[in-house]
């Protein structure tokens, strides 16, 4: 009732991003005090713009984040382009998110910043990926994400048979969904694409069939870095983690590289 008599249009505020920001404010203080389920829905902004500043978001582009939470990382995409004196509405935000309470927030994030095009979608991605153009997957030029932590419950029965193609390197094993997410992104990819990823050390050194879909990465060229992160800079978790850098357009001189 407070704002009852108040115009929130944009053209009475001081600038056309202060509702996002207030939003962005909002959900950021809710995972504080949501502890380790503040993880679920929600990344620390400094991993993200170093995330969205690898991959240099663009105008024209199509941006993919496959378990996009609260939607933080399409958010600092546009914000990115505009930085860049780009407009930031010429771009298409694509998300998926499985949980509903999550997604709602994550609608609300790209309408409070202007992002009203975004297609934001319900559903577990593994099993029922719902980016697809005529039976296969829509591809993207970059793809940012930060999937749940070595999930257990992942899809591995319906990975066997897959009819999207997206486990050509492997099928990750049952107990650890980490690379599942990867292969996703991977399959996702436009030929021209790039993605940043964070995932747990474990991916980096397990052995069995992550080493054979690691390998697959290396022996195709698609790692550009690693990049590794601080420990307890996400929420509820003290896991050591990295940003996994792949990207399907490398020129000669850009070689694997390793951050520590």
């Amino acid at each position: 009732m407070l704002f009852d008599s108040v115009n929130l249009a944009n053209s009475n505020l001081e600038s056309e991003d202060v509702l996002g920001d207030a939003y962005q404010y909002l959900i950021k203080e809710f995972a504080d005090k949501s502890g380790k389920k503040g993880g679920e829905f929600y990344t620390p902004a400094e991993v993200v713009k170093v995330m969205v500043n690898i991959v240099k978001p663009k105008e024209r582009e199509r941006i993919y984040d496959p378990t996009c939470g609260s939607g933080g990382m399409l958010i600092q995409s546009i914000q990115y382009i505009k930085e860049q004196g780009g407009n930031p509405k010429n771009v298409s935000l694509f998300g998926q998110e499985i949980n509903l309470s999550t997604w709602a927030i994550c609608k609300m994030n790209m309408l409070f910043h202007g992002a009203k095009g975004a297609d934001i979608q319900k559903g577990d991605t593994i099993r029922n990926p719902m980016h697809t153009e005529a039976g296969h997957l829509k591809t993207f030029d970059k793809i940012l994400a930060n999937p749940p932590f070595s999930l257990k419950n992942w899809g591995y029965e319906e990975a066997q048979n897959d009819k999207f193609g997206r486990f050509n390197y492997g099928v990750p094993p049952k107990s650890y969904g980490d690379l599942a997410f990867v292969s996703h992104m991977v399959a996702s990819l436009n030929d021209k694409g790039m993605m940043a990823t964070v995932v747990p050390h474990g991916v980096l050194f397990r052995s069995g069939a992550e080493q054979k879909i690691r390998q697959g990465f290396i022996d195709d060229d698609l790692v550009e870095a690693v990049i590794g992160l601080p420990a307890n800079i996400f929420y509820g978790t003290g896991i050591p983690a990295a940003i996994l850098v792949i990207n399907k357009n490398k020129t000669v001189e850009r070689k694997i590289r390793f951050y520590l």
